[in-house]
């Protein structure tokens, strides 16, 4: 009994469109990479560059400190000889030292800006002695900024050390530079030893002079903070010309791979309507070069499936058709009285058993061949089990003596294997078997010979003949479907061999013997060891 084929499974599900709604161009693909990369590269060399300015801005702000303070050291020390003895003048003697240092110091007026103010540090009052109005109005209103801030920050209490306020955001570096005159053992500065100390016993009070008075040396870092926002903005710019460039680009460079993708695309429509016509022209990209190439092999071999589906179904119309017709005559001859006596009413009823049990072959075996097909394609899944290769052996003589000795030909037997095992389908192999005995049977002499022995990890089973041998015409197509010899039934036998084999894993080789006749060998694996154990073990238990 014939399995019968799960039709749910073998219904091809139809495949659904894409419902998707977005639906992204390659090309906006590629420019979204490109925008996400030229960002992450602009946000990281932003970040970095910063970080640069940074401490480019404070060496440079500090340096600058270094060289004012530098050149302050001098101009302070030099403050108590300005003085005249009574200090009742004090004031206006420091600011036209100021203003004379200052007008002849390239260095202090071009590295940081200073300021002069005393402080009462009871009252947290402070006077501004320079710069005043009368040099600039802003210098001096942006002083008295930086130095108020100071007061509040507490900064006039730490000398030389550098310091920074925000100052309306801009971050001011500066310096608080006291005055401490140095006390001399000398009647003379050694600075200026033209100008003598009236008293010695004034070095107190001048000290307790200076201690109201501050110099702070200050620099604002706009300017840098300025060119590094200038530099920002250009990166910005860059980044945003680059974008404007990517977006050409990426039309430009994927524009050959949009057209190769949509002529795949037409190409496989065409398949999908039977036209094979191989895809001809270049394709530039490689990895679509590659998938037009294996598109066109896939068609190549749709054709040559569709070319042999049809002449299938042409052979087997016409193989179905020669008996049912001998069937058809046979039987209105018998039922029109066409045969008169009774011998010729037997003959007409033999011929027409005979081609009903070739009819019931053909069909078998068309069946058979279909189920490999379809489980070579995974539609079908074909029920094995451990067999024993003697078994196997033992039951296909036993099913074609009956025909050796209606033909009046011997079976020779060689079977040299015991406890091997192979992993199949116990009437599949049988059937590739019988289809090759009933070849050998049709074209031998006297005797076809069965060899079963075992060969590395197969099974080989060898079913030879003394006929004529396999013609040369034949050789090349001996087993494709429908390919038959001068005496050949229907092409099918063979062909449905070869397809068992191969679902088994196995191979079917057919030659020419050296002393005449034509030599089958059907190589199966066999299980492995411990499977072949477990089925003897179960045999011996049995």
């Amino acid at each position: 009994m014939t399995e019968k084929p799960d039709k749910a499974r073998l219904k091809p599900k139809k495949p659904s469109k894409n419902k998707s709604a977005i639906r992204i161009p390659i090309s906006l693909h590629f420019f979204a990479v490109e925008i996400v990369i030229i960002i992450l590269a602009v946000f990281i060399i932003n970040i970095y560059i910063q970080s640069i300015f940074k401490d480019y801005i404070d060496d440079q702000c500090n340096s600058r400190l270094d060289n004012a303070v530098e050149s302050t050291v001098n101009l302070t020390s030099a403050f108590a000889l300005q003085l005249d003895n009574t200090y009742e003048n004090a004031d206006d003697s420091i600011r036209a030292y100021l203003l004379n240092s200052i007008a002849t110091s390239d260095n202090l007026s071009n590295q940081a800006n200073i300021a002069l103010y005393t402080l009462d540090k009871k009252t947290g009052k402070f006077t501004v002695l320079w710069p005043n109005a009368y040099y600039s109005v802003s210098y001096t209103n942006t002083s008295m900024r930086v130095i108020n801030k100071v007061i509040e920050e507490g900064g006039y209490e730490s000398f030389n050390k550098t310091q920074t306020i925000d100052l309306d955001g801009s971050i001011v570096y500066y310096r608080t530079v006291g005055f401490a005159p140095k006390k001399e053992t000398e009647p003379q500065d050694p600075n200026n030893p033209d100008i003598q100390l009236s008293d010695p016993n004034s070095e107190a009070n001048i000290e307790d002079l200076f201690s109201n008075y501050y110099l702070c040396v200050y620099v604002n870092s706009a300017s840098y903070y300025s060119f590094m926002a200038t530099n920002s903005l250009a990166l910005i710019q860059a980044a945003l010309l680059a974008i404007i460039i990517a977006g050409v680009l990426s039309i430009v460079m994927t524009y050959p791979l949009i057209f190769s993708t949509q002529r795949l695309s037409r190409f496989a429509k065409r398949i999908a309507k039977s036209d094979f016509k191989p895809l001809k022209g270049h394709i530039v990209s490689k990895e679509l070069s590659e998938l037009g190439d294996v598109m066109n092999q896939m068609a190549y071999k749709l054709e040559e499936s569709d070319i042999e589906q049809k002449t299938f179904f042409q052979n087997a119309s016409h193989e179905l058709r020669t008996p049912l017709m001998s069937i058809q005559g046979y039987a209105e001859g018998l039922k029109y009285g066409v045969f008169e006596s009774d011998e010729d009413r037997n003959n007409a009823i033999d011929v027409i058993i005979d081609e009903t049990g070739r009819l019931s072959g053909l069909v078998e075996n068309l069946l058979s061949i279909s189920k490999m097909d379809m489980s070579k394609s995974g539609n079908y899944e074909v029920k094995k089990q451990t067999i024993n290769a003697r078994k196997i052996c033992d039951t296909i003589i036993d099913r074609v003596r009956g025909n050796f000795i209606h033909e009046d030909k011997a079976i020779i037997n060689d079977i040299k294997i015991r406890n091997a095992y192979i992993y199949g389908n116990e009437n599949d192999l049988i059937r590739c078997l019988e289809n090759i005995f009933s070849n050998c049977l049709r074209y031998c002499k006297t005797a076809v010979t069965l060899r079963c022995y075992k060969e590395d990890d197969s099974v080989v089973f060898e079913i030879s003949d003394d006929g004529p041998g396999i013609a040369p015409e034949v050789a090349d197509h001996l087993f494709e479907r429908f390919s038959k010899g001068s005496d050949g039934k229907h092409g099918i036998g063979l062909a449905l061999a070869l397809a068992i084999a191969e679902e088994h894993g196995g191979t079917v080789k057919a030659h020419n013997k050296e002393t005449g006749g034509a030599c089958f060998e059907i190589k199966i694996p066999c299980v492995k060891r411990r499977d072949q154990l477990s089925k003897m073990n179960n045999d011996s238990a049995t």
